[in-house]
């Protein structure tokens, strides 16, 4: 049984004959599941749905997720995961200075946006910490670049990071721009853009010989799909919302890239 999302006349979303509508991540899985057309307004592609029965479990593991892949962590998972399985990237430098940039990078990353949020809603300028409401999301993004730049000037010009880890901090910057700047015309997916970004960023680490790059090119794959799967079966996004954040994070990348040897040079 096959379903697939429609706008209901006041903008919300609907889902048919009471199923929730999930992707099918890998087309090799299930290939005659695919199909490829255009999402108005945005021309993006559209995967066509299997249908997935409506499951308490279900909901529980996607919001759990939703959690666990949240963008807040991805800059610390990045970080914890060079740290741990790419020494090579820290070559020239002190021993154990890659676990100090870990804690600063985690503590910025993570404690000043968390709390930025916990403030906002606590002094109801937002109704809930999930943001639902696309005007909620302005407060926190704005703050989140500011702490963003702050750490990626922070390896930049005192810590002399190297060139991969700074281009990982201003591509986290970046790409918080321009989801902010897609957030004033529609509810962009923050999961599908950090998730995205992931992505792009494994490829450039298998592009320079990064150790162990090629397992995170598969993990950001994986649970870059998941975070897409999840944030769709809980309708926080219409599929073109997800679609377009995978493309800004992948853009990010390249962005910080070149903006990283603009800098050095």
């Amino acid at each position: 049984m096959h379903g697939s999302w429609r706008r209901s006349g006041r903008g919300s979303d609907e889902k048919e004959n009471g199923l929730h509508l999930i992707p099918i991540a890998a087309k090799t899985l299930c290939p005659s599941f695919l199909r490829f057309s255009l999402c108005p307004p945005f021309s993006l592609p559209r995967i066509t749905f299997a249908a997935v029965p409506d499951s308490p479990t279900l909901r529980f593991l996607a919001r759990l997720g939703s959690v666990l892949l949240h963008p807040v962590f991805v800059p610390a998972l990045l970080m914890a995961y060079l740290a741990a399985w790419s020494p090579n990237v820290f070559f020239g430098y002190p021993e154990n200075i890659r676990w100090w940039w870990l804690l600063t990078v985690s503590y910025i990353t993570i404690t000043f946006p968390l709390l930025t949020a916990f403030l906002l809603w606590r002094l109801k300028f937002i109704g809930s910490l999930q943001m639902h409401e696309l005007k909620e999301r302005y407060a926190p993004l704005i703050a989140s670049m500011l702490f963003y730049f702050w750490v990626f000037w922070l390896f930049h010009k005192q810590f002399d990071a190297p060139a991969l880890l700074q281009t990982l901090l201003l591509g986290v910057f970046l790409n918080t721009v321009l989801v902010f700047m897609c957030s004033i015309f529609f509810k962009i997916s923050l999961h599908s853009s950090a998730w995205g970004f992931v992505f792009a960023f494994a490829l450039l680490c298998v592009a320079l010989g990064a150790q162990a790059s090629l397992p995170l090119l598969g993990l950001a794959l994986v649970l870059g799909a998941l975070a897409g799967s999840a944030r769709l079966y809980l309708q926080a996004h219409l599929p073109a919302q997800v679609w377009a954040g995978y493309v800004v994070g992948a853009l990010s990348l390249p962005l910080a890239w070149l903006g990283v040897q603009w800098l050095q040079s």
